[in-house]
């Protein structure tokens, strides 16, 4: 396949998206969503956040290429929540 190809999933351009759940602790109002959303949406390749307040949970969506997990868990804890464990 050709390098240049823009359908060419190995294209070092072309984003490789993940999401992932985070537990967290201590959110439970609109206001610690946007507390956490924000730091979050700083992260180069972040491209979507949800956060469930009811589960504790925040899902995140970004390109692997430009951050990894532990850049989400900083920021989590930059923000003044804490990531959990994720319970079975």
């Amino acid at each position: 396949m050709d390098p240049a190809d823009p359908h060419n999933l190995e294209r070092a351009d072309h984003p490789i998206l993940e999401t992932i759940e985070i537990a967290t602790e201590g959110e439970d109002c609109h206001e610690c969503v946007a507390k956490l959303r924000e730091p979050l949406m700083r992260i180069p390749g972040v491209q979507n956040i949800k956060v469930d307040l009811a589960r504790e949970r925040v899902i995140v969506t970004f390109d692997a290429r430009k951050t990894h997990a532990p850049d989400l868990h900083d920021a989590i804890l930059k923000s003044g929540y804490k990531p959990a464990p994720l319970a079975d």
